[in-house]
């Protein structure tokens, strides 16, 4: 769940850190959830809440910005650990630890096939990776400073879960269509 805040204008905000001041009310994350979203359902929300129509084209461009942000600190954070490119993911696939996955939204199709086939033989052999692909490129990028990045391997940890949440999330509202609730 997703808290989001309205401000006196009527605008619904994010608040990924649930510490916003002011009236809020939960978004759902799920994948169901979020592909139905849209100002028609966001309607209801006028009997509690006093908003503003249309805004769903808005708040899905917010939460996609904020969520970058967010994914690009947890990433910052977690750069020391990284396995970064294909030849060490590659590498760090051979290790017995839990892997968290990352692969840039352009990643070429070569590169995923190699990838997934060694998490498809991780996975025969008994070792758990959770893979997430379609993330924004320019978050690896700008992270670990490369002219192009499309694949990033971290051993799982509780540090990883905060970044694992928001890469489903980004993945979720990218999909999510955007409707005029028609």
């Amino acid at each position: 769940m997703l808290r989001l805040v309205v401000d006196d204008s009527g605008q619904i905000w994010p608040d990924l850190l649930a510490k916003a001041p002011g009236r809020g009310f939960y978004l759902c994350m799920d994948e169901p959830c979020l592909s139905s979203l849209n100002d028609k359902r966001l309607g209801v929300l006028r009997s509690k809440h006093k908003i503003v129509l249309p805004q769903w084209d808005m708040l899905q461009k917010s939460l996609l910005n904020i969520l970058e942000q967010h994914i690009t600190l947890q990433l910052t954070r977690l750069k020391p650990s990284a396995a970064i490119g294909r030849d060490a993911v590659m590498h760090q696939m051979w290790k017995n630890a839990e892997i968290l996955l990352l692969m840039a939204e352009k990643a070429g199709q070569a590169l995923v096939r190699q990838v997934m086939d060694a998490v498809k033989k991780r996975g025969e052999a008994g070792l758990k990776t959770t893979s997430l692909n379609g993330l924004p490129e320019a978050c690896l990028v700008n992270v670990f400073q490369r002219g192009k990045m499309s694949v990033v391997a971290l051993s799982v940890s509780k540090k990883t879960a905060k970044l694992q949440r928001y890469c489903v999330w980004y993945r979720r509202i990218k999909g999510s269509k955007v409707s005029n609730g028609e």
